[in-house]
């Protein structure tokens, strides 16, 4: 049957192609046949003869009558739409045979013949289904799916054409940059380093003494941006598992040609005033050196000798009258000096932009934790560890900048690092500034899955959050002490060499601080307390951010635990003791101007913080969002089983039967669990218990408890479903049966 099938398919389809002479008389006869029933749709029969024969032939499911059914179906829409199309074009040599003629007639009449041809045309899809049995809707989302590929990948190949070109014309501009002669000495002088403190680090060329009457000389490389040492390279596509860090050119470049100081006009005339001033007091102190910087310039005021110290600082006020100044800071001495440093407003401030700190060959230091926070009052680059911090606190008054810096540090860390490396545990109650990170690969939540992770606002789940950090930290020093290392960095390399999975820095971002203490002070500040204690070795690290330097907020417990401040403008020389415990940051100008105070510097450093814009940030979320959600393994063991009762003293059933007695009367108390239970010691141990396990809470200044139902009826059901499993499961075995065969 297979041979003469074969042979018969091969014949009818010769016959219908091959030149009338060689047909044979048998040949002439059906392929007239065929072509005066069904005209050029005639040609299709053939092949669907041969795909009949090897469907019967196979013994398919379907039997004859479904082939042939859907086979006649076919060719006589095929036919019927050919005939249609030879009611248009008359001139041509188009047929659809008797049987398509016959067709488009009988649906003309009923449809007309704009309906007939749409009708004719679910008819031939009704016969090929019938024919192959086409699943539609899987070849639609098949053909759906092929279409989103091959759109993603357009699009991938355009942005990585586009971050070409960017690149490209970036590389000629530092090419035509770096032709510039701009070697100065201020280009040879050392970067200091992040904890030391700005001054110490002032170049030779500044030191000189300069008399009042000399013209103060600047550096070139003061008045113009730093060129870029080299141009960013090829970004090489992201294989699976690895994360790409977000290039610069998501960030603004500062204007060509800005000064970053004022001008040398300018510095000579302060010069001269200021030693007038000195003069007129009868004051014996010279004007020794000038560091411009990009919003206050620091004049350096050598005292001769014989005269105090406090003789110059106490004319403070006197010398911002003379110099028509908004407000003077003096720094008497300047560490590492035998000169006084009155830092005075430049008359027009220079913004600090992101890209220029972030381009700095400063930020290329390996210390993953390296954040850039602006300029010193020099003119530095300013940079800081937060590893070695190893925590932060941020307070200021309102408008001060202090949530500029604060996105400063979290965008410097995002360019520094991929998601495996750090993650950001980020509580903001104003629902407001930290928002823009909604969904980054870097969010973290210990309380939640990765799936659930997201920016922390309500202040009951931030307490939550802050406790299961806490728990974190604890499980993370068990496994320390199993590797038997004493830090982070210590676990990784063991991790690596051992092919574990190394753990990753976890930065704790607080917005306001100040709204979490009003809230819920006892549990915030305790588990603040125990983070800032401990966390450091296992690589946890806190930002903690506040608008309301009050000693309420600003607990002493607090400040004693975080030794590195950022102080922005407050309004009062109290409010400066509580944040950097010396007045000073009262006479800041605002707008991100602020005194770092780092772990071990004795004084605080005058810096001008970086400015970073909303649409900075959506660009610099929005690239790493594209990359994909937040990923990480759970970080605390399941504590709802039942394996956690054993050592509290509890039973599975009585645990089960307080929860249901609990869901039953809406409420919960001693006396009830008591008359439940006919013991005191036992209400108040099973009490206890529904309080740590977190099913019921009592919030500070309240005697009532608040109960969690929903969490209470997940619980049970879970206890419900692990009891009919255990009692469908026969004796020796951990596995129910099957009923009936369909289970099995």
């Amino acid at each position: 049957m297979w041979l003469f099938g074969m042979a018969m398919a091969a014949w009818l389809l010769f016959v219908q192609w091959a030149p009338q002479a060689s047909r044979g008389s048998l040949g002439r006869v059906a392929a007239g046949a065929i072509y005066a029933t069904l005209g050029q749709a005639g040609y299709l029969f053939a092949p669907l003869f041969l795909y009949g024969l090897v469907f019967l032939l196979r013994g398919a499911k379907r039997g004859l009558l479904a082939f042939c059914t859907g086979t006649l179906i076919a060719l006589c829409a095929v036919a019927c739409e050919l005939s249609l199309l030879r009611g248009v074009f008359t001139q041509s040599l188009i047929s659809g045979g008797r049987a398509g003629d016959a067709v488009a007639m009988v649906l003309s009449r009923i449809f007309g013949s704009v309906g007939a041809a749409i009708f004719g045309a679910a008819i031939f899809f009704t016969g090929v289904h019938i024919l192959f049995g086409i699943a539609w809707v899987a070849t639609l989302q098949k053909i759906t799916g092929l279409i989103k590929e091959d759109f993603a990948a357009w699009r991938a190949s355009r942005l990585e054409l586009k971050t070409k070109i960017t690149e490209a014309k970036k590389k000629e501009r530092d090419v035509e940059i770096r032709r510039a002669p701009v070697s100065t000495p201020a280009e040879e002088r050392p970067l200091p380093e992040a904890e030391t403190h700005a001054h110490q680090a002032a170049e030779p060329e500044r030191e000189t003494p300069l008399p009042p009457q000399v013209l103060v000389t600047r550096s070139s490389a003061m008045s113009q941006p730093k060129a870029d040492k080299k141009a960013p390279g090829k970004r090489a596509p992201r294989k699976e598992g690895e994360w790409e860090l977000p290039t610069k050119d998501f960030l603004t470049s500062p204007p060509q040609g800005r000064s970053l100081g004022p001008t040398d006009e300018e510095i000579t005339a302060a010069t001269n005033k200021l030693a007038e001033t000195l003069a007129s007091f009868h004051v014996e102190a010279d004007v020794t050196g000038v560091s411009p910087g990009p919003v206050v310039t620091r004049y350096e005021i050598k005292p001769r000798p014989g005269v105090k110290v406090s003789s110059i600082v106490n004319l403070s006020n006197d010398i911002a009258l003379s110099m028509k100044a908004r407000g003077i800071r003096v720094e008497a001495p300047i560490p590492g000096k035998d000169a006084i440093g009155f830092e005075i407003p430049n008359e027009k401030p220079a913004m600090v932009y992101i890209k220029e700190i972030l381009d700095d060959h400063g930020f290329a230091r390996k210390n993953p934790l390296l954040v850039g926070l602006g300029r010193y009052a020099d003119g530095m680059p300013a940079f800081a560890n937060v590893e070695k911090m190893p925590h932060l606190l941020v307070a200021g008054a309102t408008n001060s900048g202090k949530s500029i810096c604060l996105q400063t540090i979290i965008v410097s860390l995002l360019y520094r690092n991929t998601p495996d490396k750090v993650k950001f545990l980020m509580i903001d109650p104003k629902r407001l500034e930290l928002t823009f990170y909604e969904n980054i690969p870097h969010l973290y939540d210990p309380k939640a899955d990765c799936h659930d992770a997201s920016v922390v606002t309500d202040p009951k789940g931030a307490v939550k959050s802050l406790q299961s950090l806490v728990k974190v930290m604890e499980t993370r020093y068990k496994i320390f002490e199993a590797a038997k290392v004493k830090n982070i960095e210590g676990y990784n390399r063991w991790a690596k060499e051992n092919g574990k999975e190394p753990t990753f820095y976890i930065i704790v971002i607080i917005d306001e601080l100040a709204d979490l203490m009003l809230q819920t002070k006892s549990a915030v500040e305790d588990s603040i307390q125990r983070l800032a204690q401990m966390a450091r070795a296992v690589g946890i690290h806190l930002v903690l951010c506040t608008q309301r330097p009050s000693v309420d907020i600003i607990t002493g417990v607090i400040k004693a635990n975080l030794p590195s401040r950022i102080a922005l403008q407050v309004a009062s020389k109290t409010d400066s003791r509580v944040i950097i415990d010396s007045p000073g940051a009262d006479t800041l100008l605002g707008k991100g101007d602020m005194l770092f105070l780092a772990i071990d510097a004795q004084k605080p450093s005058r810096v001008q913080g970086a400015y970073v814009s909303e649409e900075e940030i959506t660009r610099v979320a929005d690239f790493l969002r594209a990359q994909g959600g937040p990923d990480y393994p759970p970080q605390l063991p399941d504590e709802t089983g039942d394996g956690q009762l054993s050592g509290l003293g509890v039973s599975p059933e009585d645990f089960k039967g307080a929860l249901q007695l609990v869901m039953e009367r809406r409420r919960v108390s001693q006396d009830l669990l008591k008359a439940h239970f006919g013991s005191s010691a036992r209400a108040t141990n099973m009490l206890s218990i529904l309080e740590l396990k977190g099913y019921i809470e009592k919030p500070d200044g309240s005697n009532r408890w608040d109960i969690h139902f929903d969490k209470i009826e997940h619980q049970l059901s879970v206890m419900e479903s692990q009891t009919l499993f255990e009692a469908a499961a026969p004796a020796g075995t951990g596995e129910p049966q099957p009923q009936n065969e369909e289970e099995h």
